[in-house]
């Protein structure tokens, strides 16, 4: 056991982030990080903010963490075929709160990013290269974890058909298995942001895939007084929650939920303490909806034998989680 003290076992796994660093993938790599897995790298996407935000917000969480030394490479700054839309309302301007400049980047190669999409200095590679790079590598080792729009991950499908089945499985925060949107009022925002490139995974990805859906995500938040204990700390990490996530709160007070839904760091709990899935949804055949005023970028389900004959491959999706372990979680990564 590393990283928790309740006598349950984490897994340990060699993870690769795909993040669109807005708040709650900042949570979700500071839980990665605490719980001891082997983080390999961190892609980043635009979604959350624009793709230069995300490195640099990357960047601060590692720099927080005191593990600045983890690559981190820059990936697509636009969806496969439409315009990128911002979830700056929820996330800030900057992706983190509006309190980016609290937080200094600790490298100089954040600021000199080429036109090519590449950050020049250390690590001078594309996202999706370095992706197909790391799973051609150590075929069958590397769990992905795409905790933003899914651009990144289906261009490496694009230019390497092999790149999923060189992984060991794909995780994924996305999509809506009820039809419940919250960009729309029947998507996702990671999905409704790229359906394309959500299709191409869905549908080549040679490997497991898990979905952790926006439902699992609103049913799961974790209670308020954990909220208030895990920003309360006096440490750099719970110092550094409490200030990204107040931009954020506003929304609470508009939706009335009953407790602060941390997305993201879902699907970390969901890879490396797999006792935090409560129940899940075991080989489903599901698709992603590419047209529809309301619907475009759902992700449709078959919930009968007769629906969807044409798609073949299943996944996992989990539906719900076990909320006092998600807490138990959270609360020891920012100590």
């Amino acid at each position: 056991m590393s990283g928790v003290d309740s006598g349950q076992a984490v897994r340990d796994r060699r993870l690769v982030l795909d993040v669109d660093c807005g708040v709650d993938d900042a949570l979700a790599l500071i839980l990665a990080l605490s719980l001891h897995s082997t983080v390999e790298a961190v892609t980043c996407v635009a979604g959350n903010t624009t793709v230069q935000n995300v490195v640099k917000n990357v960047r601060r969480v590692l720099a927080v963490c005191g593990r600045s030394e983890i690559p981190v490479y820059r990936g697509c700054d636009q969806p496969l075929s439409q315009p990128l839309d911002l979830a700056d309302e929820y996330h800030g301007c900057d992706g983190l709160g509006g309190v980016s400049d609290q937080f200094p980047c600790t490298d100089d190669d954040v600021e000199d990013e080429e036109d090519d999409g590449s950050v020049a200095g250390r690590w001078p590679v594309h996202a999706a290269e370095r992706l197909i790079e790391l799973a051609r590598k150590d075929p069958g080792q590397i769990t992905l974890l795409l905790l933003g729009p899914l651009t990144n991950a289906a261009l490496a499908l694009t230019l390497d058909p092999r790149f999923g089945a060189n992984l060991k499985e794909i995780f994924i925060l996305g999509g809506n298995v009820e039809g419940r949107g919250n960009v729309s009022p029947g998507a996702e925002y990671n999905f409704k942001t790229d359906p394309e490139a959500a299709n191409v995974v869905l549908t080549r990805a040679q490997c497991a895939i898990t979905i952790v859906p926006w439902e699992a995500v609103v049913k799961s938040p974790i209670p308020w007084e954990v909220y208030s204990m895990m920003t309360r700390q006096h440490t750099a990490k719970s110092r550094f929650v409490r200030a990204i996530t107040r931009f954020s709160l506003g929304y609470y007070d508009k939706s009335g939920s009953g407790g602060y839904e941390v997305g993201d760091a879902l699907v970390v709990a969901a890879v490396l303490a797999p006792d935090s899935v409560a129940s899940a949804l075991e080989e489903r055949r599901v698709a992603v909806e590419l047209s529809g005023t309301h619907t475009r970028g759902q992700l449709v389900h078959a919930w009968t034998p007769d629906l969807l004959p044409d798609v073949k491959r299943t996944v996992r999706v989990v539906t719900t989680f076990n909320k006092e372990r998600v807490s138990e979680l959270l609360m020891r990564m920012v100590v």
